[in-house]
């Protein structure tokens, strides 16, 4: 059995888009195209996600679809946690196979986010970083900083998505998700 992969992630909301687009630059990001993200979120029949700081989700990227558990955060400073992906490979052109499958299962649906994302990635202090510069429906623009490690590794990754993002100039980082920021 594979060891325990967490998503280690900070995410901040942008106020000057083109500051931080010349500091990426300067760090030699490397951008691939914007796709629109739609996420389906849905609640266990038997315990509530937002109690317990889970999340159960339907991806939708393009012609990508993917079902995702999170679990709960490990760390307050960042959005660490444990992610699995189950990649679906015939979801239809709008993932209503996928959502009904929950559905049949006893899980609810709660909201969708929908987001246009430019995701990026860069070599910071040795490490390769992802980037996802999120522009989220009634939300507004957000960056996050992610990398996936063992978890022996996590003190390290906060570490260096913290000088990073520091590097940055982004200030407070946020450790809501954006579907906590839509229900608020």
């Amino acid at each position: 059995m594979n060891a325990m992969n967490y998503e280690v992630e900070q995410k901040f909301a942008v106020d000057d888009q083109q500051a931080l687009f010349d500091r990426l630059e300067m760090l030699g990001i490397r951008w691939s195209n914007t796709v629109r993200q739609e996420d389906a979120y849905f609640n266990h029949p038997s315990s509530d996600y937002a109690q317990t700081d889970e999340a159960l989700r339907v991806r939708l990227d393009g012609k990508d679809a993917v079902f995702t558990y999170k679990g709960p955060r490990i760390d307050s400073t960042t959005k660490t946690r444990q992610e699995l992906e189950l990649q679906v490979t015939n979801p239809g052109t709008d993932g209503v196979s996928m959502k009904q499958f929950l559905k049949a299962l006893g899980f609810t649906y709660v909201h969708s986010v929908v987001k246009r994302r430019r995701k990026g990635s860069l070599t910071y202090k040795g490490q390769s970083i992802e980037v996802a510069l999120d522009d989220v429906e009634s939300l507004g623009l957000f960056i996050e900083l992610e990398l996936v490690v063992a978890e022996q590794d996590i003190p390290a990754a906060t570490t260096l998505l913290t000088e990073l993002s520091q590097s940055l100039g982004l200030g407070n980082g946020i450790t809501l998700g954006y579907l906590d920021l839509l229900l608020r």
